[in-house]
């Protein structure tokens, strides 16, 4: 490599949570239109841009200076291809411009095959519902955790990680190919590129390189700096609500709404729920959600009337992108259907086998075009009729069926990104249920959706056994630097209820504590009517208090034999920390106060549902716990007990 280098120094001050460091990140351009991004510990060297994955093949490159900005000017046999260096506060920035192509690329490289050294580990932020966020060792092979979306980090051992991001959404979704190590001879190798979609090449987002001492904190700061040029208003009180699905599926009924409500008005004293929500069944097929099903042969809007006088929020399912073989709406536009290029239908669900117990009643479910005028008109007057009836809360389900790629779909009017169609349908949906209304997004592409939901599924289905936590474990986890910044997270439902299920009262109780400790949505599909008083009681330990409070994870990147979660009381200078054990076999384990909550020693407490055992000053926790055992400790600075609260902060 010609070492005849142009240097950029770029001091920046990078903000962690209660935690600031000044770092530099040094940028060596060469004359041969290479370069290397220089962190503290982290280190992308040869980085050189591409398209359609080939690294470009240039006429000549130029290096520019002007009004203390430096750009890279690649001259191409047909059109320019433009990098440019800039500082934006805190925040190394390259933009990239291409011009003068007959012909769109499918992809566009700022960095193609560029060398990372420094970094063992990565920290993703996932682009779906059980999309692998959180840390793991940089991939060995090729798997779904090379390819990661918006936001990257870059983890050393130890010392300064980086991270990589873009912040606009609106129209391209970024991703970062991690090459595998064991086919490059160890060497980790990164690609940092947009898939246009070969629909255009404009406005390509600009890239953002930070870097912390705390990953977590940086991949937050990042989280945070997206939300607020999406035009994130995370305005919503924490959602605690009711969900049939997970008890009825598609057989609820208008009677069994009566049932219900009436149940739950029985409880004393109450489970203080803001929001009864309809799940599926109540149509008469998927697509045609203003249809009756024979469950409710009037229709839902007397139960929605039912539910409001019963002091509850109505909240309703829907899959907006969803429409069955056997649904009038099919049969009579055939032509709404979203089709691949060789015409066929998308054909995204079929129900042939025994999950048709569930209740379903079509085979198969296809995906709605809504680049097609007649299709929004549809799904406009659906969405304005559900609000005329008194709806304010909708959990939209299966938006990812709109995210198909424009250069491999057959739209009814072409010209966009599936992002730019995506948000165009997100934008009726929001203006027809007013801002007032809370929205639940499920099954959706991140990015996209930011912005618009106040709410969002992060991890798989809940199921009544232990074994099927560990992605709500794992999600929950890995997601929480995006939980309360760009929405509330949804664990989705607890399973609470004591018969139809496998889970012991520890187990129970450790998967409560847990969504419960995190700081999102809070749900059940369980009937308080039939479940236990110890199991309401802890339901109604995690209704929310007037602030929202977050969790964070103290170890993120380390391997600890317990999962631990810490959460903050700032106005009562105190702490809860949660120690779960999700193994087989008893774990002892011991933490300081200081690597738990900063603090060398203060008042702990055992804090249960219904008893607060006082430990005293202690300066180490040592915690026994029998396999998947939870057991939740109050840190006091003041001495005085968590006694008259719940775990949100609600004075009881």
């Amino acid at each position: 490599m010609n070492h005849n280098i142009f240097i950029l120094l770029f001091l920046a001050v990078v903000s962690g949570l209660g935690n600031t460091n000044a770092q530099s990140i040094k940028i060596n351009i060469y004359k041969d239109g290479s370069f290397d991004i220089i962190g503290k510990t982290v280190e992308i060297s040869h980085c050189y841009p591409a398209l359609d994955n080939q690294s470009l093949k240039t006429l000549g490159v130029k290096i520019v200076d002007k009004n203390n900005v430096k750009s890279i000017r690649y001259t191409l046999l047909e059109g320019v291809f433009i990098l440019q260096f800039g500082l934006d506060i805190n925040t190394l920035t390259i933009n990239t411009m291409l011009t003068g192509k007959s012909i769109v690329p499918g992809s566009i490289s700022l960095m193609h095959e560029a060398v990372v050294s420094g970094a063992s580990k990565i920290y993703r932020t996932p682009a779906g519902i059980m999309g692998n966020g959180g840390v793991y060792d940089w991939p060995e092979k090729d798997t779904k955790l090379s390819e990661c979306h918006a936001i990257t980090g870059l983890l050393p051992d130890s010392g300064y990680s980086m991270v990589i991001s873009t912040r606009d959404y609106k129209k391209y979704v970024s991703y970062t190919y991690l090459h595998p190590a064991q086919r490059n001879g160890g060497k980790k190798l990164l690609d940092l590129s947009i898939n246009t979609e070969q629909v255009a090449y404009n406005n390509i987002p600009t890239f953002y390189f930070t870097e912390n001492i705390s990953s977590y904190d940086g991949m937050r700061n990042e989280a945070i700096a997206a939300a607020k040029i999406m035009g994130v208003k995370n305005d919503k009180p924490q959602s605690y609500h009711w969900c049939s699905w997970y008890y009825t599926y598609y057989h609820l009924s208008d009677t069994m709404v009566t049932q219900y409500l009436k149940g739950f008005k029985a409880v004393q004293p109450p489970v203080n729920i803001q929001t009864f929500q309809i799940d599926a069944g109540y149509h008469s097929h998927v697509g045609d959600w203003l249809e009756p099903s024979y469950k409710f042969p009037a229709g839902i809007e007397p139960s929605i009337k039912e539910i409001i006088a019963s002091n509850y929020k109505a909240g309703i399912w829907i899959g907006p992108y969803m429409v069955a073989n056997r649904s009038k709406t099919y049969v009579q536009h055939p032509d709404w259907l979203l089709r691949r290029n060789d015409g066929t239908p998308i054909v995204q669900m079929t129900f042939y086998g025994e999950e048709r117990l569930w209740g379903a009643i079509d085979e198969e479910i296809y995906v709605l075009d809504t680049s097609n005028p007649e299709v929004m008109e549809y799904l406009r007057n659906v969405f304005r009729t559900f609000r005329k009836m008194g709806i304010t809360f909708f959990k939209t389900d299966f938006m990812y069926y709109g995210w198909e790629a424009s250069n491999t779909v057959k739209r009814f009017t072409p010209g966009k990104t599936s992002s730019e169609y995506q948000r165009e349908l997100f934008d009726m949906i929001r203006q027809e249920i007013g801002p007032e209304s809370y929205w639940l997004g499920c099954i959706a592409p991140f990015p996209v959706m930011l912005g618009y939901v106040d709410g969002m599924r992060v991890s798989g289905d809940i199921s009544p056994r232990w074994e099927a936590s560990a992605n709500m474990f794992d999600e929950t986890k890995g997601d929480q630097h995006i939980n309360n910044v760009w929405w509330q997270n949804d664990a989705d439902a607890m399973i609470i209820r004591s018969k139809y299920s496998n889970l012991t009262d520890d187990e129970t109780k450790s998967m409560t504590l847990w969504i419960g400790m995190l700081g999102g949505v809070i749900n059940t599909s369980d009937l308080f009517h039939e479940i236990p008083k110890n199991r309401n009681d802890l339901f109604r330990f995690l209704e929310p208090g007037d602030t929202k409070l977050m969790a964070r994870f103290p170890f993120i990147n380390e391997a600890e034999k317990l999962e631990v979660l810490v959460r903050e009381y700032p106005s009562k200078k105190a702490w809860a920390v949660l120690f779960v054990n999700r193994k087989n076999e008893k774990i002892v384990s011991t933490y300081s106060l200081k690597s738990l909550i900063g603090i060398t020693n203060a008042t702990c407490f055992n804090w249960d549902i219904s008893i607060i055992e006082k430990l005293g000053m202690k300066e180490h926790l040592t915690i026994e716990l029998n396999p998947h055992q939870s057991k939740l400790i109050y840190i006091s600075r003041d001495g005085k007990s968590s006694e008259g609260m719940n775990l949100n902060g609600k004075q009881l």
